[in-house]
Protein backbone atom coordinates (compact mmCIF):
# COMPACT_ATOMS: atom_id res chain seq x y z
CA UNK A 1 0.00 0.00 0.00
CA UNK A 2 0.81 3.60 -0.86
CA UNK A 3 0.41 5.84 2.03
CA UNK A 4 0.10 9.89 1.13
CA UNK A 5 -0.06 11.77 4.03
CA UNK A 6 -0.87 15.50 2.62
CA UNK A 7 -1.49 16.67 6.26
CA UNK A 8 2.17 17.47 6.79
CA UNK A 9 2.94 19.13 3.21
CA UNK A 10 1.46 21.81 1.59
CA UNK A 11 2.70 20.60 -1.76
CA UNK A 12 1.17 17.07 -0.80
CA UNK A 13 4.14 15.43 -1.79
CA UNK A 14 4.51 12.07 0.43
CA UNK A 15 8.44 10.81 1.43
CA UNK A 16 7.78 7.47 -0.19
CA UNK A 17 8.33 9.17 -3.55
CA UNK A 18 10.99 11.48 -2.49
CA UNK A 19 12.26 8.04 -1.01
CA UNK A 20 12.23 6.48 -4.74
CA UNK A 21 14.48 8.89 -5.91
CA UNK A 22 17.38 7.15 -3.90
CA UNK A 23 18.43 4.58 -6.89
CA UNK A 24 19.99 1.73 -4.64
CA UNK A 25 16.02 1.75 -3.25
CA UNK A 26 14.58 1.36 -5.49
CA UNK A 27 16.25 -1.24 -6.67
CA UNK A 28 16.32 -2.61 -3.44
CA UNK A 29 12.01 -2.54 -3.31
CA UNK A 30 11.45 -3.87 -6.42
CA UNK A 31 13.08 -6.88 -5.84
CA UNK A 32 11.75 -7.81 -3.30
CA UNK A 33 8.33 -7.41 -4.26
CA UNK A 34 9.57 -9.61 -7.39
CA UNK A 35 10.85 -11.76 -4.72
CA UNK A 36 7.39 -11.46 -2.78
CA UNK A 37 5.54 -12.17 -5.48
CA UNK A 38 7.14 -14.76 -7.63
CA UNK A 39 4.17 -14.86 -10.55
CA UNK A 40 4.69 -11.07 -10.98
CA UNK A 41 7.41 -10.02 -13.76
CA UNK A 42 7.16 -6.07 -13.40
CA UNK A 43 6.75 -4.15 -10.80
CA UNK A 44 4.21 -2.28 -12.74
CA UNK A 45 1.50 -4.91 -13.09
CA UNK A 46 1.05 -4.82 -9.26
CA UNK A 47 -1.83 -3.26 -8.60
CA UNK A 48 -1.51 -1.49 -5.19
CA UNK A 49 -3.77 0.32 -2.88
CA UNK A 50 -3.14 4.22 -2.29
CA UNK A 51 -4.55 5.64 0.95
CA UNK A 52 -4.65 9.77 0.84
CA UNK A 53 -4.36 11.09 4.36
CA UNK A 54 -6.62 14.31 3.96
CA UNK A 55 -6.29 15.06 7.76
CA UNK A 56 -4.90 13.70 11.07
CA UNK A 57 -5.57 14.59 14.03
CA UNK A 58 -6.91 18.21 12.67
CA UNK A 59 -8.52 20.64 15.31
CA UNK A 60 -11.66 21.96 13.71
CA UNK A 61 -13.04 24.69 15.55
CA UNK A 62 -15.55 27.88 15.57
CA UNK A 63 -13.57 31.15 15.47
CA UNK A 64 -15.48 34.05 15.46
CA UNK A 65 -12.90 36.04 14.60
CA UNK A 66 -12.05 34.41 11.66
CA UNK A 67 -13.57 36.39 8.75
CA UNK A 68 -12.75 36.89 5.10
CA UNK A 69 -10.19 39.17 5.88
CA UNK A 70 -7.70 36.84 7.92
CA UNK A 71 -9.12 33.34 6.23
CA UNK A 72 -6.70 30.70 7.41
CA UNK A 73 -4.56 28.99 5.18
CA UNK A 74 -1.60 27.17 7.43
CA UNK A 75 -2.06 23.95 6.97
CA UNK A 76 -3.24 23.44 3.32
CA UNK A 77 -7.02 23.58 4.59
CA UNK A 78 -8.55 26.98 3.50
CA UNK A 79 -11.42 28.13 6.83
CA UNK A 80 -14.55 29.82 6.48
CA UNK A 81 -17.97 30.59 7.93
CA UNK A 82 -15.75 30.94 11.22
CA UNK A 83 -14.22 27.71 10.72
CA UNK A 84 -17.53 25.86 10.15
CA UNK A 85 -16.58 25.29 6.66
CA UNK A 86 -12.77 23.93 5.25
CA UNK A 87 -12.05 22.86 2.12
CA UNK A 88 -8.45 21.78 0.26
CA UNK A 89 -7.46 20.23 -3.23
CA UNK A 90 -5.96 17.44 -3.09
CA UNK A 91 -4.21 15.43 -6.60
CA UNK A 92 -5.85 12.47 -7.63
CA UNK A 93 -3.61 8.97 -7.54
CA UNK A 94 -3.42 7.52 -10.93
CA UNK A 95 -4.09 4.03 -11.83
CA UNK A 96 -5.29 2.36 -15.56
CA UNK A 97 -8.41 1.67 -14.45
CA UNK A 98 -11.18 2.97 -11.86
CA UNK A 99 -10.57 1.69 -8.18
CA UNK A 100 -12.75 1.15 -5.31
CA UNK A 101 -12.88 4.49 -3.58
CA UNK A 102 -13.75 4.65 0.47
CA UNK A 103 -14.17 7.86 2.38
CA UNK A 104 -12.88 6.93 6.51
CA UNK A 105 -13.58 9.12 9.16
CA UNK A 106 -13.29 9.08 12.51
CA UNK A 107 -13.90 12.44 14.97
CA UNK A 108 -13.84 12.70 18.77
CA UNK A 109 -14.70 15.80 20.25
CA UNK A 110 -12.09 18.33 21.64
CA UNK A 111 -14.50 19.97 23.84
CA UNK A 112 -17.87 19.90 21.99
CA UNK A 113 -20.72 18.17 24.30
CA UNK A 114 -23.21 18.61 21.60
CA UNK A 115 -24.90 16.68 18.38
CA UNK A 116 -24.12 18.45 15.20
CA UNK A 117 -24.80 17.96 11.73
CA UNK A 118 -21.51 17.27 9.49
CA UNK A 119 -20.66 16.83 5.84
CA UNK A 120 -17.42 15.58 4.20
CA UNK A 121 -18.05 17.42 0.23
CA UNK A 122 -16.62 17.73 -3.27
CA UNK A 123 -16.64 20.64 -5.24
CA UNK A 124 -17.45 20.04 -8.55
CA UNK A 125 -14.63 21.01 -10.66
CA UNK A 126 -16.75 21.97 -13.54
CA UNK A 127 -18.04 24.62 -11.48
CA UNK A 128 -16.38 28.21 -12.19
CA UNK A 129 -17.73 29.16 -9.22
CA UNK A 130 -17.68 28.02 -5.47
CA UNK A 131 -17.74 28.75 -1.66
CA UNK A 132 -14.52 30.30 -1.91
CA UNK A 133 -15.67 32.51 -4.36
CA UNK A 134 -19.05 33.95 -1.86
CA UNK A 135 -16.70 33.85 1.55
CA UNK A 136 -14.15 36.45 -0.48
CA UNK A 137 -16.96 38.50 -1.95
CA UNK A 138 -15.42 37.88 -5.30
CA UNK A 139 -19.25 36.92 -6.35
CA UNK A 140 -22.20 37.65 -4.30
CA UNK A 141 -24.83 35.45 -3.67
CA UNK A 142 -27.40 37.76 -4.09
CA UNK A 143 -26.66 38.02 -7.95
CA UNK A 144 -28.20 34.27 -8.10
CA UNK A 145 -31.65 35.68 -6.96
CA UNK A 146 -32.28 32.87 -5.43
CA UNK A 147 -34.31 32.49 -1.95
CA UNK A 148 -31.76 30.45 -0.17
CA UNK A 149 -28.73 31.18 -2.82
CA UNK A 150 -26.42 28.65 -3.89
CA UNK A 151 -28.82 25.59 -3.49
CA UNK A 152 -29.05 24.94 -7.11
CA UNK A 153 -27.16 25.64 -10.09
CA UNK A 154 -27.15 28.97 -11.74
CA UNK A 155 -25.35 31.63 -14.32
CA UNK A 156 -24.24 34.78 -14.39
CA UNK A 157 -24.39 37.29 -16.91
CA UNK A 158 -20.46 36.91 -17.35
CA UNK A 159 -20.85 32.76 -17.68
CA UNK A 160 -20.02 31.60 -14.38
CA UNK A 161 -21.60 28.90 -13.39
CA UNK A 162 -22.41 27.61 -9.92
CA UNK A 163 -22.68 23.64 -8.78
CA UNK A 164 -23.82 22.79 -5.99
CA UNK A 165 -21.32 20.71 -3.51
CA UNK A 166 -21.68 16.98 -3.95
CA UNK A 167 -22.53 14.93 -0.61
CA UNK A 168 -19.97 12.52 0.10
CA UNK A 169 -20.43 11.57 3.99
CA UNK A 170 -23.18 12.74 5.56
CA UNK A 171 -22.78 12.15 9.94
CA UNK A 172 -24.11 13.37 12.79
CA UNK A 173 -21.63 14.30 15.59
CA UNK A 174 -22.60 12.62 19.18
CA UNK A 175 -22.52 13.91 22.25
CA UNK A 176 -19.31 14.44 23.45
CA UNK A 177 -17.40 11.40 22.52
CA UNK A 178 -13.87 10.86 23.28
CA UNK A 179 -13.43 14.40 25.45
CA UNK A 180 -16.09 13.36 27.83
CA UNK A 181 -15.88 9.89 27.80
CA UNK A 182 -13.29 9.30 30.76
CA UNK A 183 -15.36 12.17 33.08
CA UNK A 184 -15.85 10.11 35.96
CA UNK A 185 -19.51 11.87 36.81
CA UNK A 186 -20.84 10.88 34.28
CA UNK A 187 -20.12 7.24 34.50
CA UNK A 188 -23.48 7.50 36.57
CA UNK A 189 -25.63 7.95 33.54
CA UNK A 190 -23.85 5.43 31.87
CA UNK A 191 -26.40 2.05 31.17
CA UNK A 192 -25.55 -1.19 32.51
CA UNK A 193 -25.82 -2.35 28.55
CA UNK A 194 -22.68 0.00 27.70
CA UNK A 195 -19.80 -1.30 28.96
CA UNK A 196 -17.39 1.60 28.94
CA UNK A 197 -17.54 5.62 26.71
CA UNK A 198 -16.77 5.26 23.16
CA UNK A 199 -13.52 7.05 22.74
CA UNK A 200 -14.80 8.32 19.05
CA UNK A 201 -17.00 7.28 16.30
CA UNK A 202 -15.75 6.13 12.95
CA UNK A 203 -17.95 6.29 9.57
CA UNK A 204 -17.00 4.46 6.05
CA UNK A 205 -18.61 5.10 3.25
CA UNK A 206 -18.30 3.45 -0.91
CA UNK A 207 -17.78 6.27 -3.18
CA UNK A 208 -16.10 4.64 -6.33
CA UNK A 209 -18.74 5.70 -8.76
CA UNK A 210 -17.15 9.17 -8.49
CA UNK A 211 -13.92 8.69 -10.02
CA UNK A 212 -14.30 10.07 -13.09
CA UNK A 213 -15.76 12.84 -12.19
CA UNK A 214 -12.76 13.66 -9.86
CA UNK A 215 -11.23 14.96 -13.21
CA UNK A 216 -7.18 15.33 -12.33
CA UNK A 217 -7.93 16.31 -8.96
CA UNK A 218 -10.50 16.77 -6.43
CA UNK A 219 -11.60 19.75 -3.70
CA UNK A 220 -12.74 18.66 -0.72
CA UNK A 221 -14.83 19.89 1.89
CA UNK A 222 -16.15 19.30 5.75
CA UNK A 223 -18.65 20.81 7.19
CA UNK A 224 -19.98 20.69 11.21
CA UNK A 225 -22.46 23.26 12.38
CA UNK A 226 -20.53 23.68 15.60
CA UNK A 227 -19.92 26.93 17.59
CA UNK A 228 -17.59 26.21 20.32
CA UNK A 229 -13.99 27.15 20.31
CA UNK A 230 -12.75 23.72 21.45
CA UNK A 231 -14.75 21.70 18.43
CA UNK A 232 -13.54 17.99 17.26
CA UNK A 233 -10.73 16.30 15.98
CA UNK A 234 -11.24 14.83 13.12
CA UNK A 235 -9.07 12.15 10.86
CA UNK A 236 -10.14 12.01 7.01
CA UNK A 237 -8.47 9.21 4.85
CA UNK A 238 -9.60 8.38 1.18
CA UNK A 239 -8.59 5.01 0.19
CA UNK A 240 -8.46 3.66 -3.57
CA UNK A 241 -7.94 -0.07 -3.98
CA UNK A 242 -7.56 -1.38 -7.50
CA UNK A 243 -10.33 -3.76 -8.74
CA UNK A 244 -9.73 -6.85 -10.95
CA UNK A 245 -8.39 -6.33 -13.91
CA UNK A 246 -10.41 -6.07 -17.19
CA UNK A 247 -10.05 -6.81 -20.40
CA UNK A 248 -12.43 -4.17 -21.59
CA UNK A 249 -12.42 -0.48 -19.25
CA UNK A 250 -15.92 0.06 -18.01
CA UNK A 251 -17.97 3.35 -19.44
CA UNK A 252 -17.15 6.76 -17.86
CA UNK A 253 -19.28 7.59 -15.02
CA UNK A 254 -20.35 11.23 -14.96
CA UNK A 255 -22.22 12.97 -11.68
CA UNK A 256 -24.50 16.17 -12.67
CA UNK A 257 -24.98 18.29 -9.44
CA UNK A 258 -28.50 19.16 -8.83
CA UNK A 259 -29.03 20.93 -5.64
CA UNK A 260 -27.96 21.10 -1.94
CA UNK A 261 -29.71 23.17 0.83
CA UNK A 262 -26.84 22.50 3.82
CA UNK A 263 -25.43 26.13 5.06
CA UNK A 264 -21.96 25.67 3.64
CA UNK A 265 -21.44 29.22 3.47
CA UNK A 266 -22.16 32.44 5.72
CA UNK A 267 -23.73 34.08 2.92
CA UNK A 268 -26.61 31.48 2.72
CA UNK A 269 -29.85 30.39 5.36
CA UNK A 270 -31.15 27.64 6.57
CA UNK A 271 -33.58 25.73 4.12
CA UNK A 272 -37.02 25.64 5.20
CA UNK A 273 -38.54 26.30 1.76
CA UNK A 274 -40.38 23.34 1.83
CA UNK A 275 -42.50 24.86 4.32
CA UNK A 276 -43.80 27.11 1.64
CA UNK A 277 -43.26 25.30 -1.54
CA UNK A 278 -41.51 22.44 -3.38
CA UNK A 279 -38.04 22.39 -4.55
CA UNK A 280 -37.44 22.28 -8.02
CA UNK A 281 -34.85 22.10 -10.20
CA UNK A 282 -34.27 22.18 -14.02
CA UNK A 283 -31.29 20.09 -15.52
CA UNK A 284 -30.52 18.51 -19.40
CA UNK A 285 -29.57 15.00 -19.35
CA UNK A 286 -26.63 14.53 -22.09
CA UNK A 287 -27.11 12.75 -25.07
CA UNK A 288 -25.63 9.41 -24.56
CA UNK A 289 -26.13 8.92 -21.07
CA UNK A 290 -27.33 5.77 -19.65
CA UNK A 291 -27.57 4.14 -16.06
CA UNK A 292 -28.65 7.24 -15.05
CA UNK A 293 -29.44 6.72 -10.76
CA UNK A 294 -30.31 9.39 -8.43
CA UNK A 295 -28.59 10.22 -5.29
CA UNK A 296 -30.16 11.60 -2.22
CA UNK A 297 -29.08 12.72 1.33
CA UNK A 298 -32.27 14.03 3.71
CA UNK A 299 -32.08 14.99 7.20
CA UNK A 300 -34.92 16.96 9.20
CA UNK A 301 -33.44 19.41 11.92
CA UNK A 302 -35.36 21.36 14.90
CA UNK A 303 -34.93 20.83 18.25
CA UNK A 304 -38.31 21.67 20.06
CA UNK A 305 -40.30 18.54 21.07
CA UNK A 306 -42.61 19.12 17.94
CA UNK A 307 -40.05 20.31 15.18
CA UNK A 308 -39.27 18.52 12.54
CA UNK A 309 -36.33 16.65 14.18
CA UNK A 310 -38.91 14.49 16.26
CA UNK A 311 -42.17 14.74 13.79
CA UNK A 312 -42.18 12.20 10.32
CA UNK A 313 -42.14 14.46 7.52
CA UNK A 314 -42.95 12.45 4.47
CA UNK A 315 -40.70 12.92 1.16
CA UNK A 316 -42.11 13.05 -2.04
CA UNK A 317 -40.04 12.84 -5.52
CA UNK A 318 -41.54 13.31 -9.03
CA UNK A 319 -39.55 13.76 -12.75
CA UNK A 320 -41.59 15.62 -14.79
CA UNK A 321 -44.48 15.86 -13.02
CA UNK A 322 -44.77 11.89 -12.45
CA UNK A 323 -43.84 11.07 -8.85
CA UNK A 324 -41.29 8.22 -8.84
CA UNK A 325 -40.66 7.72 -5.15
CA UNK A 326 -41.69 8.58 -1.82
CA UNK A 327 -40.53 7.87 1.81
CA UNK A 328 -40.03 8.88 5.36
CA UNK A 329 -36.67 9.89 6.26
CA UNK A 330 -36.37 8.24 10.42
CA UNK A 331 -34.11 6.84 12.18
CA UNK A 332 -36.15 4.60 15.59
CA UNK A 333 -32.23 2.71 16.47
CA UNK A 334 -30.78 5.83 18.14
CA UNK A 335 -30.66 4.16 21.52
CA UNK A 336 -28.07 1.24 20.19
CA UNK A 337 -25.39 4.77 19.67
CA UNK A 338 -25.54 5.34 22.89
CA UNK A 339 -21.87 4.65 24.01
CA UNK A 340 -20.82 7.53 21.72
CA UNK A 341 -23.19 10.13 23.45
CA UNK A 342 -21.46 10.44 27.15
CA UNK A 343 -22.57 14.35 27.50
CA UNK A 344 -26.31 13.60 26.28
CA UNK A 345 -28.71 14.96 28.74
CA UNK A 346 -30.21 12.52 30.87
CA UNK A 347 -33.71 11.70 33.00
CA UNK A 348 -36.51 9.97 33.85
CA UNK A 349 -39.58 8.79 32.24
CA UNK A 350 -42.49 7.01 34.55
CA UNK A 351 -43.02 3.55 33.10
CA UNK A 352 -44.63 0.46 33.86
CA UNK A 353 -42.75 -2.79 34.63
CA UNK A 354 -44.69 -5.88 35.68
CA UNK A 355 -47.76 -3.70 36.58
CA UNK A 356 -45.97 -1.47 38.44
CA UNK A 357 -45.27 2.11 38.22
CA UNK A 358 -41.16 3.11 37.88
CA UNK A 359 -39.09 6.27 36.63
CA UNK A 360 -36.94 5.03 33.73
CA UNK A 361 -33.79 6.70 32.71
CA UNK A 362 -33.80 8.11 28.91
CA UNK A 363 -30.71 9.98 27.33
CA UNK A 364 -31.59 12.60 24.66
CA UNK A 365 -29.40 10.79 22.26
CA UNK A 366 -32.04 7.53 22.47
CA UNK A 367 -34.85 9.51 20.85
CA UNK A 368 -35.47 8.55 17.49
CA UNK A 369 -35.25 11.57 14.67
CA UNK A 370 -36.12 12.21 10.80
CA UNK A 371 -33.51 10.25 9.45
CA UNK A 372 -30.67 10.67 11.96
CA UNK A 373 -29.25 9.44 14.98
CA UNK A 374 -26.21 11.56 17.34
CA UNK A 375 -23.49 9.21 16.34
CA UNK A 376 -24.30 7.65 12.75
CA UNK A 377 -23.93 7.86 9.49
CA UNK A 378 -26.76 9.06 7.00
CA UNK A 379 -26.99 7.20 4.09
CA UNK A 380 -27.85 8.28 0.44
CA UNK A 381 -31.11 6.91 -0.71
CA UNK A 382 -29.91 6.13 -4.53
CA UNK A 383 -32.48 4.57 -7.04
CA UNK A 384 -32.24 4.68 -10.94
CA UNK A 385 -34.25 6.88 -13.12
CA UNK A 386 -35.65 3.91 -15.38
CA UNK A 387 -36.79 5.05 -19.04
CA UNK A 388 -35.17 9.41 -18.84
CA UNK A 389 -34.38 10.52 -22.02
CA UNK A 390 -31.67 12.94 -22.98
CA UNK A 391 -32.44 16.12 -22.78
CA UNK A 392 -34.82 18.57 -20.51
CA UNK A 393 -35.98 17.78 -16.96
CA UNK A 394 -37.66 18.98 -13.96
CA UNK A 395 -37.14 17.48 -10.91
CA UNK A 396 -39.29 18.15 -7.82
CA UNK A 397 -39.13 17.17 -4.15
CA UNK A 398 -41.39 18.15 -1.70
CA UNK A 399 -42.04 17.61 2.00
CA UNK A 400 -45.59 18.77 2.76
CA UNK A 401 -45.42 18.94 6.39
CA UNK A 402 -42.09 20.76 6.77
CA UNK A 403 -42.46 23.63 9.67
CA UNK A 404 -41.05 27.21 9.07
CA UNK A 405 -37.89 28.56 10.58
CA UNK A 406 -37.96 30.98 13.17
CA UNK A 407 -35.82 31.62 16.14
CA UNK A 408 -37.86 29.70 18.72
CA UNK A 409 -38.46 27.02 16.37
CA UNK A 410 -35.59 26.25 14.06
CA UNK A 411 -36.73 23.76 11.74
CA UNK A 412 -34.90 23.33 8.45
CA UNK A 413 -34.30 20.77 5.80
CA UNK A 414 -30.66 19.49 4.59
CA UNK A 415 -31.33 17.79 1.46
CA UNK A 416 -28.81 17.05 -1.21
CA UNK A 417 -29.28 16.06 -4.58
CA UNK A 418 -27.19 14.85 -7.63
CA UNK A 419 -27.53 12.60 -10.64
CA UNK A 420 -24.64 9.39 -12.11
CA UNK A 421 -24.68 8.18 -14.98
CA UNK A 422 -22.77 6.24 -17.77
CA UNK A 423 -20.93 7.32 -21.12
CA UNK A 424 -18.58 5.52 -23.51
CA UNK A 425 -16.42 7.90 -23.78
CA UNK A 426 -13.25 6.03 -23.02
CA UNK A 427 -10.75 5.55 -25.74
Amino acid sequence: MILIDTTGSKLGIINYRNTLNNTSFLFLFSFSLLVVCGCSSSVENMPQSVEVKCMTDFHYYFNPTMNRDSLLNVDGWSRYDAGRVVTRSFIKPEFHQPPTITVHMTLRSAGDPWDKSGTVFMIPPSSSLDLRAFEEETHTLDTSKQTYPAILPFETPAGLTYEPAIELLRFITPFGVGHFSDNDRLDEYRPVYVPEWADSVSWNTDISHLWDSMEDSLTLGVYIDTWTETGYSLNLTLEFAPKPALQQLPPVTNTLSLFNTTKLSSKQQHFDGFANGNLQVDFVLPEGASDVAFHYHATGHGGHATGDEFVRCEHRIALDSTRVTHFTPWRDDCASFRRFNPSSGVWTERTYWRGDSIDERIASSDYSRSGWCPGSQVDALTFPLKGILPGPHTLDISVPTAQAFNDSEMNFWNVAGYLSYTENLRD
